[in-house]
């Protein structure tokens, strides 16, 4: 049963685009933490507290319009029916997450901000959840700036910036980040795999995201 619930959210997120990506950052952080430097650098990575995040609420009538247009989009693309693309600003991501059952694993984890073209994104998680489960008890408090985009078929996440407890990363890690795609894994999944095939492009675009789907 433990295992079944994290595959579930994580194909119900992926019909609403960049949710998924940035929970697959998420869950990259934590095994970079916790593989490469979680043993040797606790105390620079970690706190012993949680970091509050903003929160978004939307009008009654504005998130019931919100979400009927991400239900039609998911639906329709599940179904490999005609659509337009579905664009989302960063407070209807942040109200989805504040509200959505289906993103309860991430509210008041996660915040996400959009600027222009590219995406940040704020988190605060404890250890174990991302993984680290030798940290239990303390906490993962992290933002960073991400470029997010599909290509041929695969999705593709690229770290600019990182800080965590609102310290920039030592470049010699944040070299070696940067070079990764962070969604790699998410790619290798086979139901993920065969809903980016349904996609034409994943962006963020004009201070939107903004998912098109094959015509």
């Amino acid at each position: 049963m433990a295992d079944s619930q994290p595959q579930q959210k994580r194909g119900c997120l992926f019909y609403i685009g960049v949710i998924a990506a940035v929970l697959v950052v998420v869950f990259a952080l934590g095994a970079i933490f916790g593989i490469r430097y979680a043993h040797q650098m606790v105390g620079q990575l970690t706190d012993k507290d949680p970091v509050p995040l903003p929160t978004t609420q939307l009008p009654e009538a504005q998130m019931f319009e919100l979400k009927d247009r991400v239900d039609t989009f998911r639906d329709a693309v599940k179904n490999g029916e005609p659509a337009e693309p579905l664009e989302l600003s960063a407070d209807e991501l942040n109200a989805l997450i504040a509200t959505d059952p289906a993103f309860a694993s991430l509210k008041n984890h996660l915040y996400v901000m959009i600027s222009s073209n590219q995406l940040s994104a704020k988190i605060s998680f404890p250890a174990e959840d991302l993984g680290l489960v030798r940290l239990r008890g303390r906490y993962v408090n992290a933002e960073g700036l991400f470029n997010v985009r599909l290509t041929n078929e695969q999705l593709e996440i690229r770290a600019d910036l990182l800080k965590v407890k609102g310290k920039l990363l030592p470049r010699n890690i944040m070299r070696e980040i940067a070079r990764e795609n962070l969604a790699d894994r998410f790619n290798q999944d086979p139901r993920a795999s065969a809903g980016l095939r349904k996609l034409k492009a994943i962006e963020v675009k004009d201070g939107k995201l903004v998912i098109v789907p094959k015509k």
